[in-house]
């Protein structure tokens, strides 16, 4: 059994809207609050979300750092772009369709949480649910409350990740940053692009699966996210669409170095 939280990031001025699963082998809310408390944080009373001011507060800083660390080590991902609001939960449950096929995921029986405002009400989101033949396997929790349910605060993370991601394959951001990683001889004191910093951070959680017929020791590297981690909502424009694929339709898993 899995359980899926889906949360959303929306960027209407560039033409699209992401929302993100995060795939977890077990309930990750012990975890979480594990590190919440490691970093001075109450589980209970404060919720993480990616919009809040990071800059200046090392402890808010810590505890992104250490949530995407979380993520990468220990849960999967898959994303779906959309265009506009009203796409994004039926195309979510599209993406779900087709990460159930996926080897990890499939012939289990899973638990779903999608946050609120995602489906005009409950009641839609039930029907087309339980409309869907390839969905029987999951018990869908729709309309959830992200402070009460920390899982969808981890979709927050990923969501806002892999929207910045997008926006800078489309050429929106451009900002570079420092990396402080005293441990590691290669990239410390270097500048490097915002979006190379966000994939490496995450890229081993894409759900994802290896080439069937790789060419070369290049391509034995990298693994196919499409159809599994991905899903381009037929609604976005072509340059979307084919930045999107660009950005996530296939992963590189070799040497950074």
């Amino acid at each position: 059994m899995a359980y899926l939280y889906l949360d959303d990031s929306k960027h209407h001025r560039f033409g699209f809207s992401l929302a993100a699963f995060v795939i977890c082998d077990a309930d990750p809310t012990e975890k979480i609050s594990s590190i919440f408390r490691r970093d001075g944080f109450d589980p209970l009373s404060f919720e993480y979300k990616s919009s809040a001011k990071m800059k200046g507060d090392e402890r808010l800083q810590a505890l992104r750092s250490a949530l995407k660390a979380y993520i990468g080590m220990s849960c999967k991902i898959a994303v779906c772009v959309v265009d506009g609001d009203k796409k994004l939960g039926p195309a979510a449950l599209k993406l779900l369709r087709k990460s159930l096929g996926h080897p990890q995921l499939a012939g289990q029986q899973h638990q779903v949480f999608f946050d609120e405002g995602l489906f005009p009400s409950t009641k839609a989101a039930t029907k087309l649910a339980d409309d869907d033949i390839a969905l029987a396997c999951c018990e869908f929790h729709f309309e959830q409350d992200s402070r009460s349910l920390l899982g969808i605060q981890l979709a927050d993370i990923v969501a806002h990740t892999c929207s910045t991601m997008l926006l800078e394959t489309l050429g929106h951001v451009t900002k570079k940053i420092v990396v402080n990683e005293p441990r590691d001889s290669v990239y410390h004191g270097i500048e490097i692009e915002l979006g190379f910093e966000m994939w490496a951070g995450i890229r081993y959680a894409f759900l994802s699966h290896n080439k069937t017929n790789p060419k070369d020791d290049f391509d034995l590297a990298n693994v196919d996210v499409y159809p599994w981690g991905l899903l381009v909502d037929e609604s976005v424009s072509e340059e979307i669409a084919t930045a999107a694929m660009a950005r996530f339709g296939e992963n590189y898993l070799g040497c950074i170095h």
